[in-house]
């Protein structure tokens, strides 16, 4: 049966895909693996919302799209818009009629900057809304407001983050992602993981009230625990759902697909 006919941008979006959840399914189980091991459950649960390694785990999403986008050529990711300027002649003619084409000018060529500052608003946004559904759905109004800030700052980094990251920083990326049809798209790669990150959350909350009287079960280990574990199953199930299109692909990979008798 000849294998389905996908063009470059298709190609590129599925080979980002596939290698994008393969590096954060390894990465971060690894990571899980080994400080569940050697801290516990308690410990890790607690490093987890922390400063330091939110703001680590940022840098670490950058480089990780960044190592992906150079292994499948996809260009939308880690791109800010850029304007150049239809006239580039010399100004000539009155005073305030040249500042103001010398500005307009500037302005255009710091179109990259704008969008970098949109995104930084849309990541804000996007943490401002998860710290209201959090406290809807039951964490403390009063009190603990750093543990819920960085559960909340943990919860956007798997889900808006990398969208901002992939597809540009944008109110259509976001809304994209969100109304992305059931398929092995890039948008809807993003859209399980999110899911996938929320849902473990809210389910990471169900120790809580139970009666153990375990010093893991304060607010919010389990919860960011449920998170991180729903990442790596997402990412894990995005794999598998990109790999037979990628392993159906001829040419991409600069070889056509063997066959063995």
């Amino acid at each position: 049966m000849a294998a389905a006919t996908v063009t470059e941008e298709e190609a590129s979006e599925l080979k980002f895909s596939f290698f994008y959840c393969m590096f954060s399914f390894w990465s971060s189980g690894i990571l899980v693996l080994v400080c569940m091991l050697s801290e516990g459950v308690q410990v890790f649960g607690r490093v987890l919302h922390s400063a330091q390694f939110l703001a680590l785990a940022a840098l670490f999403e950058l480089a990780k799209v960044w190592l992906v986008k150079v292994l499948s050529c996809h260009a939308p990711s880690l791109s800010l818009p850029n304007a150049t300027p239809t006239d580039s002649k010399p100004v000539r003619g009155p005073v305030l009629r040249r500042a103001w084409v010398r500005i307009s000018r500037l302005w255009v060529r710091l179109t990259p900057l704008a969008h970098l500052a949109k995104g930084i608003v849309l990541l804000l946004a996007s943490w401002v809304l998860i710290v209201y559904i959090t406290v809807c759905l039951g964490a403390p109004v009063t009190g603990w407001w750093t543990e819920t800030g960085g559960f909340c700052a943990l919860l956007t980094l798997l889900t808006a983050y990398p969208v901002l990251l992939v597809l540009g920083p944008s109110t259509s990326s976001l809304s994209s992602v969100s109304s992305s049809p059931v398929d092995t798209s890039l948008a809807a790669t993003l859209l399980l993981n999110s899911l996938c990150a929320l849902a473990g959350s809210w389910l990471g909350a169900f120790p809580i009230p139970l009666d153990w009287d375990r010093p893991w079960q304060a607010w919010p280990i389990t919860c960011c625990l449920g998170a991180v574990a729903g990442h790596v199953l997402g990412n894990l199930a995005g794999a598998i759902r990109t790999w037979p299109k990628i392993a159906s692909m001829k040419d991409h990979f600069g070889h056509p697909k063997r066959k063995f008798v």
